[in-house]
């Protein structure tokens, strides 16, 4: 389990990692202000099922917590297993909002040890991707997406697949940009399409730093 994490400066980001950053703060707030909505219906005079939403409230806010915490920029210099890593972030984004929505997010990872801030720049693409293919691929409707962590003898290869019927191409918008500047960052490379049976986006790094994809934190 990754340890050290902090907020991200100005010191220890690149520009790339600070607009990202950036992105999922504003989405925090969505998030919660999301919850709080069902805290407040809870608390409606007269309503029998407060019991449930609150309890459902909880749960959703522990797991959005969850998964931020897993997109804080490390400060501890270490070696993580960048599977557990990612397991952890899709099963609270799973948590969070996923589920609710008929959403099926699986994870298959091999061992793959890496530099916690490799570790982080990929699950930052995940978590993108993985938003990509609910919202885009499966237009936020029931289905299914799967994650897949493979090590090869020289590199590393981050696959997430949807079964849903989006268009051509990497959606546009600050997101795309966002992905493939980390993917750039970590000395690596993007793909993006779609299938009869869904959307495949596959990124492939490296799986030695190289000394520009390593240098600082961000």
């Amino acid at each position: 389990m990754p340890t050290g994490f902090a907020n991200p400066s100005l010191a220890s980001c690149r520009p790339a990692a600070l607009h990202l950053a950036e992105e999922i703060s504003h989405r925090v707030i969505d998030e919660y202000t999301e919850a709080i909505a069902i805290l407040s219906s809870a608390a409606s005079p007269g309503n029998v099922a407060a019991e449930p939403a609150l309890r459902r409230a909880v749960d959703r806010l522990q797991a959005m917590a969850e998964a931020h915490r897993c997109l804080l920029v490390p400060i501890a210099e270490e070696f993580i297993d960048l599977g557990h890593h990612v397991g952890k972030l899709c099963s609270s984004l799973s948590r969070a909002s996923l589920v609710e929505r008929g959403i099926r997010l699986t994870v298959a990872t091999d061992e793959i040890v890496l530099d916690a801030a490799r570790c982080w720049r990929v699950g930052l693409i995940i978590s993108e991707l993985v938003r990509n293919a609910a919202r885009h691929g499966l237009k936020d409707q029931q289905g299914s997406i799967h994650v897949t962590l493979s090590k090869g003898v020289s590199s590393v290869s981050c696959v997430v697949r949807d079964d849903g019927c989006a268009g051509s191409g990497l959606p546009a918008g600050a997101g795309r940009r966002l992905i493939r500047a980390l993917t750039a960052e970590l000395g690596g490379t993007l793909e993006w399409r779609s299938t009869p049976r869904g959307s495949v986006a596959g990124v492939c790094f490296p799986l030695v730093a190289t000394s520009l994809a390593h240098s600082g934190t961000g």
